[in-house]
């Protein structure tokens, strides 16, 4: 049991998603700062209110902590998505390199057999 216990831990699979859990609560953290030190302080210019936590609320309901907390969503949404299309244009640019590179040798045997009976076809002369 400690065997695959050992195995399923150490597949590459378990391990990028621990780092990717990791850099993700990391990254959320930078995303709140971002929203509510600069861009909510700017909303606020805006509209007038400083706080939007308590400012922002009806009958007890502090519905200006849910509008921030759907900007920091949009925020995370939005660089998940550039990250993740960066990701895969470098990704699909290495691997057409590595195509194009790695060519197998039997697919050179093979192009140069078909080139020499081209050129044997084209030498036979009919009488």
């Amino acid at each position: 049991m400690w065997q695959e216990f050992k195995s399923f831990i150490l597949r590459g699979n378990v391990i990028d998603l621990a780092v990717a859990v990791v850099i993700g609560a990391a990254f959320s953290k930078i995303v709140t700062a971002l929203v509510e030190n600069i861009i909510m302080p700017s909303i606020a210019l805006i509209f007038g209110n400083t706080d939007f936590t308590s400012q922002w609320a009806y009958r007890g309901i502090t519905y200006g902590v849910f509008i921030q907390a759907v900007i920091d969503f949009i925020i995370i949404g939005a660089a998940v998505f550039v990250f993740v299309k960066v990701i895969n244009v470098l990704t699909r640019n290495r691997l057409v390199k590595e195509e194009e590179e790695v060519v197998d040798e039997q697919v050179v045997l093979l192009r140069e057999i078909r080139d020499a009976l081209k050129e044997n076809k084209n030498d036979v002369s009919y009488k």
